[in-house]
């Protein structure tokens, strides 16, 4: 069981870092339909309730966020701001830009000293969370089932669509476990490094189909990926013997493709706001996908190694 301390920060990192994915894809799907339907009022509703939800966050967080959490750059990035204003500009809407501003502020703390009302104030939290995420959730499902039958367009296909059900399917996993403060399982240890490999190589394929085609020099990158390192990868994932030795080699070759990866959407994200590089989703899209590997990499590297 966790104790106190663990479930408090636990929660913080876990709804830190999924509130704001989940606030985003909201955005995306609002942003993915060229007329109005109820997909995407729905979608802009549960945008509100996610920004109204991380600014309550933000209130909790100051002093008592762990400093590896914000070196890694998972909450938010040195790119968030930025493009959230850009977003912003080109689409005219209202991304809640202060929650990002005030996240900027908060001062990391190790040593947290957690009471009884923090206890149940996070379980509120967290319950809140999962209602919204759960309503995400369905309303994916069901854009999904109209794309696939023809019935519906969107910007965002269903691969995409998939991608977004299945990280906030990983949020309500984390939610359900903090619900009964029950630690993770270390046998799932290696599934799960698997699945992020997996969704990091969704994310190197969506860029690449969403990139401008005359960006060559990123093109080469990304296929190089796809086409040859990931492939190799992930095939090992599956036939090697299961030992300590192989999955210590599998988790260095894991954070090499990783950082291999960070460094490309960081150059990609300073090209983006410099205007030197184009993309055919917003650039908000852009900085989920790099704070979704900045995660991975938190995931897999212990405090010992370089970012």
């Amino acid at each position: 069981m966790l104790n106190e301390e663990e479930f408090y920060k636990e929660s913080l990192n876990t709804n830190l870092y999924y509130l704001r994915a989940l606030r985003d894809f909201c955005i995306n799907i609002q942003l993915s339909f060229y007329n109005d339907n109820e997909y995407k009022e729905r979608a802009g509703l549960l945008a509100n309730k996610s920004q109204d939800l991380g600014r309550q966050l933000v209130t909790y967080t100051n002093g008592v966020v762990p400093i590896k959490s914000l070196d890694y750059q998972v909450f938010y990035t040195k790119y968030t701001l930025e493009t959230e204003k850009l977003t912003e500009k080109l689409f005219s809407l209202d991304l809640a830009t202060d929650i990002t501003e005030n996240q900027l502020k908060l001062t990391p703390e190790e040593n947290i000293k957690v009471d009884k009302s923090m206890i149940e104030t996070m379980e509120e939290f967290n319950q809140k969370a999962l209602d919204i995420s759960n309503e995400f959730i369905s309303l994916m499902n069901e854009i999904v089932d109209q794309l696939t039958t023809n019935n519906l367009f969107s910007y965002s296909y269903p691969t995409l669509c998939n991608f977004m059900i299945k990280t906030i399917n990983l949020y309500i996993i984390e939610l359900n476990r903090l619900k009964q403060k029950i630690k993770k399982d270390p046998i799932l240890a290696l599934d799960i490094e698997y699945e992020y490999n997996i969704t990091s190589y969704q994310i190197v394929s969506f860029l690449r189909g969403l990139i401008d085609t005359n960006a060559t020099k990123y093109i080469e990158s990304l296929n190089e990926i796809l086409n040859d390192i990931y492939p190799q990868l992930l095939d090992d994932y599956n036939n090697l013997p299961l030992s300590p030795e192989n999955q210590e080699i599998l988790i260095t070759r894991s954070i090499e493709v990783i950082r291999t990866i960070r460094l490309l959407i960081s150059n990609m994200l300073e090209d983006l706001l410099n205007a030197n590089l184009y993309f055919i989703i917003e650039a908000l899209a852009i900085d989920t996908f790099y704070r979704n590997i900045n995660y991975f990499l938190y995931v897999l590297s212990n405090d010992t190694k370089e970012i």
